[in-house]
C-alpha cells in the first residue's frame, strides 16, 4: 500500500534533481517549520494518533523490519546508518527471540523432509 502511494506521488511531482521526492513548489526541501505542518496534517489524514512523529514512524519502521527477520545489516542500509552495530544497540531489543527463532530454522529444514519420508513410507506400505 506504501509502494503504490509512493508511485502515484512519484508520478505526480517526479524527483527533484537531487533525488529529494518531497519539496517546495521551488524544488527546495522543507523548512523545519513547514515540514511539521505539512507531516501534522498527514499524521491527521492517516488517522494516527496526533502525537505520532517521525521519529517514532522511523521506530517502527526499524522494528517491523526486524521482527519479520530482517538482517541488522539490511536494517541499517534502509534506515541510512553505515554502523549496524548503532542498529542493535538502539532496536535490538525488538529482534525476534532467538530461541523462537532457532526452532522456526530447523522446523523449517527438517519438516518437509519428515513429511516427505513419511509419504514414501507410506507408499511402500510403511507407515
Amino acid at each position: 500500500m506504501a509502494a503504490v502511494a509512493l508511485s502515484e506521488h512519484i508520478r505526480e511531482f517526479p524527483p527533484a534533481p537531487d533525488g529529494l521526492l518531497f519539496y517546495t513548489r521551488t524544488g527546495a526541501p522543507y523548512l523545519y517549520s513547514s515540514y511539521q505542518r505539512v507531516f501534522g496534517k498527514a499524521v491527521v489524514r492517516a488517522k494516527l494518533p496526533a502525537d505520532t512523529g517521525t521519529h517514532a514512524l522511523r521506530h517502527h519502521y526499524a522494528s517491523v523490519l526486524l521482527a519479520a527477520g530482517e538482517s541488522l545489516v539490511a536494517v541499517a542500509e534502509r534506515l541510512g546508518h553505515d554502523d549496524a552495530a548503532l542498529v542493535l544497540s538502539t532496536y535490538g531489543h525488538l529482534m525476534p527471540g532467538s530461541e523462537d527463532k532457532t526452532r522456526r530454522a530447523v522446523d523449517a529444514a527438517w519438516n518437509p523432509v519428515s513429511v516427505q519420508d513419511h509419504e514414501a513410507g507410506a507408499a511402500q506400505g510403511r507407515p
